[in-house]
């Protein structure tokens, strides 16, 4: 099985690109879509929400492969979602942040499909939703992760029409199955 990390900028419309793809991908069982675990009180589609005392339970337990912070939050993948039940399951899909791409690649393998969009489309997004000052959006924007060198890499521009970006996600994912 290959692991598939999707990361990028907030904004970048990263759960949008996901929500497509995995929509377009639900009836082939290869493609499995991790959930992550998040202490959001409106948890995105792929998300189970908990409280920040469960969540600190979770993690003191064990029950979490890779746990991070961002942006006043915690998440996390379950163990038990990195390990499929299905045997048909080729390609395991996980939302993370970019600060944990290295230990997971470092730790599982995989490739990277990389979700971004210009500064000025990162910002539109970002004031649409409502959520955040305008000097946290700022923040946001200006947020700078260095990503590991020589990464296994696919980048797609989400700058255009949503559903481009959903095809592209969809047939880099398809072409992974082929480079096994």
């Amino acid at each position: 099985m290959k692991l598939v990390l999707i990361a990028g900028p907030s904004g970048a419309g990263k759960d949008s690109v996901i929500r497509g793809a995995a929509t377009l991908l639900k009836d082939d069982p290869r493609f499995y879509f991790a959930r992550r675990m998040v202490t959001r009180d409106y948890p995105q589609p792929g998300e189970i929400p908990v409280s920040t005392e469960t969540f600190d339970q979770l993690t003191a337990s064990g029950h979490f492969a890779k746990t991070w912070q961002a942006h006043q939050l915690s998440y996390g993948l379950p163990r038990e979602e990195m390990q499929p039940e299905h045997p048909a399951v080729q390609i395991l899909i996980a939302n993370v942040s970019r600060t944990v791409l290295h230990e997971l690649l470092a730790e599982y393998g995989g490739h990277v499909l990389y979700i971004t969009a210009s500064p000025t489309e990162i910002r539109r997004r970002l004031e649409k939703r409502h959520r955040e000052s305008p000097a946290s959006i700022q923040e946001r924007i200006e947020r700078s992760v260095s990503l590991p060198e020589h990464l296994p890499m696919t980048t797609i521009h989400n700058d255009g029409l949503l559903e481009e970006a959903i095809e592209q996600c969809v047939q880099s994912l398809q072409s992974l199955l082929e480079v096994r």
